[in-house]
């Protein structure tokens, strides 16, 4: 008899791993696809929905006016950071003037290249110019000239320096400056 209800046991246990194997089966296969289709017809939903109010909400004169100020801010700031085509007609005359402002001497500032790819990326609206500075000067001079550099708008990005030292005690600091800038292309 014992035997008898062990086979009877075991037969049921298989019977229920067959079961619960089947079920984990039908969950994995037929419910957690659906589940997820769901999810994702509800983010489908949930996104029209938000840009559904956008645009209704739009219409308001202080969602207008909210618009106006946003964009205006980030021209603002793609100001402070891209040269627009005069100000990169400007830029020379710029630099020359900040040169005799802090009294450096045999300045010279050539383009080395232009960029429209960074990396991988390419650049549709704005491109990158790279420039070397080169200019004889005392280490203050060249400090103050640093300075009014970095505090240009549109941003100067200095990339490197390299000051060669003078001979003599107090004498005239020789410097290289290898700088990179962004401005607005014509392709645009």
């Amino acid at each position: 008899m014992k035997i008898a209800n062990y086979q009877v046991s075991i037969g049921l246990t298989g019977l229920w791993l067959l079961c619960l194997a089947g079920l984990i089966a039908a969950h994995f296969g037929i419910v957690a696809p659906r589940g997820r289709a769901v999810a994702a017809s509800r983010a489908e939903l949930d996104a029209a929905a938000e840009w559904f109010t956008s645009l209704k909400n739009s219409k308001s004169e202080r969602e207008q006016a909210r618009l106006v100020a946003e964009r205006e801010e980030m021209e603002s700031r793609f100001a402070a950071y891209v040269f627009s085509p005069e100000q990169l007609n400007q830029l020379d005359f710029e630099l020359r003037a900040l040169s005799e402002k802090n009294h450096l001497t045999d300045f010279s500032a050539r383009h080395v290249r232009s960029a429209t790819k960074i990396g991988a990326a390419e650049l549709k609206k704005i491109a990158q110019r790279e420039m070397v500075l080169s200019f004889n000067c005392a280490f203050a001079d060249f400090l103050r000239f640093i300075n009014e550099l970095e505090r240009h708008y549109p941003l100067v990005m200095i990339d490197a320096f390299t000051p060669i030292a003078p001979v003599e005690k107090g004498g005239i600091l020789s410097c290289t400056l290898e700088c990179s800038l962004l401005y607005e292309s014509k392709s645009n």
